[in-house]
Order: structure tokens, then sequence, then C-alpha cells
């Protein structure tokens, strides 16, 4: 039997624009099949038991904050930025526009301007779409500004309009195609899965959404990481045992009627190319290298 057969269904907030895609492919690699209607604001994911709806992350804090939502996944700056508390935090992944890693909040002024840091800026106009973070960040820093929100793109609007702008940078292109340089980082922000507090006090729909914040956690840890295998004799052992890195020890097993050893271990992508030579150059043989699904840690 279903345990969550008589469950209502829970209302998911599924974040749009920028954060869209790789929110998808996310929901994909942690085994569900997305399919996206656009035009309709809706997305549909093989579970029943979530009804999905698209929506700007702005909206989904502030819904899921209401109980118009039961959870969502919203940007991080929007809960400081809305000054959104009754929540929990479920869940954050590093990913942001068609990128697997953090999202920037920086300031940005023309590349012939001659604003050199913060200090230059006292008196000028600042164009946001983040103003309380933006008004945060200049009063910490004592200077005072005339900082204006406006709509995107902001990138567009300087120095016509104002003289730098705050904005939200991933690969820093869009700020290049507008002849912007970046002269400093306000913060960082990441997609991040909340729930509302009275669909949390309910357990069936509190453990569909950890469910839902565990794998997509996984899956998106698991893109850094990969699996790898291979034969060592026992002479070797201390020595491969010294090159590699693992979250935890490795497994050793050894092979039934051999000084033979079957290794196994989970690294991250960047380091196990670096690896892999140095165990060729011991002598392990059958090293294979190998994609994982979801990495729980």
């Amino acid at each position: 039997m279903n345990k969550n057969k008589n469950m209502k269904q829970i209302k998911l907030g599924f974040p749009g624009r920028e954060w869209r895609n790789q929110t998808v492919e996310l929901f994909k690699r942690a085994g569900y099949r997305p399919n996206l209607e656009e035009t309709l604001f809706r997305v549909n994911i093989n579970d029943p038991q979530f009804k999905c709806f698209l929506a700007r992350t702005e909206e989904i804090a502030e819904y899921v904050e209401k109980g118009i939502l039961d959870a969502g996944i919203t940007q991080s700056i929007r809960l400081s930025e809305q000054g959104i508390k009754n929540i929990i935090k479920v869940s954050e992944f590093d990913y942001g526009n068609n990128v697997w890693w953090k999202t920037k909040v920086v300031l940005a002024v023309p590349f012939d301007s001659k604003v050199k840091s913060i200090k230059d800026l006292k008196g000028k106009k600042i164009l946001t779409r983040v103003l309380n973070t933006t008004k945060e960040y200049f009063k910490k820093n004592k200077i005072e500004a005339k900082i204006e929100w406006v709509n995107r793109p902001t990138e567009t609007k300087v120095p016509i309009f104002g003289d730098a702008v705050v904005e939200f940078t991933n690969t820093g292109n869009a700020l290049r195609a507008n002849n912007l340089r970046i002269i400093d980082v306000l913060t960082e922000t990441v997609p991040t899965l909340i729930a509302n507090q009275n669909a949390w006090q309910d357990k069936k729909k509190r453990e569909k959404i950890e469910d839902l914040g565990l794998l997509l956690s996984g899956a998106r840890i698991a893109q850094d990481y990969a699996g790898l295998m291979l034969h060592a004799s026992n002479d070797m052992m201390e020595e491969v045992l010294g090159v590699l890195p693992s979250l935890k020890k490795p497994t050793v097993t050894h092979l039934r009627g051999e000084n033979w050893f079957d290794v196994f271990t989970v690294a991250e992508k960047e380091k196990i190319r670096e690896i892999i030579p140095k165990l060729k150059k011991i002598g392990c043989t059958d090293i294979i290298e190998f994609p994982l699904k979801k990495l729980i840690v």
C-alpha cells in the first residue's frame, strides 16, 4: 500500500526565466521527467503527488511564506531581499543561468568610467534589481548614493540612465557585451528549496519535500564527482592509498586466490584527471572511471 495515497498534492513552485533550464535538467538527473508548458506557466513531473507551478523566484518566495504554495525553489538572495523568514530552508543547489556554479551579484560600471571602487560612486545613481541588498551594501560601506530599482535587463541602461549597476552574473558575458566591468562582488546566490511552515508540520508532506531535496542534492553533487575502480597488487597498496582522495576511506576487496586487490573510491572529477596517470605509473591495472547518477553524503 502507498503510504502517501491519501496525502493532498504538494503545490510546488518551479522557477522560471533564467533559472528554468538548469532546474529542469537537475530534475531529470534526479529521476523525474519534467514537462514544461511555458504558455500555461506550468510544469508537470512524473509524480502525481506534486502539482507544479512556473513562477518567478521572487513570487515563489512570497507564495511559500504565505502558504499559497507548500514548497518551491527560489533564490537565496530573495529570502533576504524580501525579508522572507517564516519558511523552512530544505536544501541548496549550486547552479545558475545555464551553468553549474553559484551566481554572483556584482557591482559594475562602464569600461571607460573613472570609477575604480565603491568610494568613487558617492552621489551617483545605481541601478539594481535587488534594491534592499544594494542599499545594505552601500550603507555598510558608508557611501551615500541614489539607488534606484529597475526591471531587467539592467546592463543596457548604463551609462544613459545611471552610473553603475548591481546585477546577477554567471559568466560575465552579458556585462562584457554591454561594455561593463566588475568592481566588486556583493554576494552569491543559489537556488534554494524552501517549504511553508504549515506544510512542514504535515508529516507526509514534510517527508515528500525532504525526499525531493535529497534527490536533487544527490543529483547535483554527483555531477562534480565520479567513481574510480582499479586493480592493485599488495606491494602497491600503500602508495595507491596515498594517492587516492575519497569522501571516506576507499573500499578495498581482496581478489580470491591472488595477491591483488580491487579498489573502489569516489572523488572529484578534477582530481581524478590528475590521479589516473599517477596510478598508472605505480603499476595499477584495469583503471575505470565511471559517472555517478546521485551521490548522497
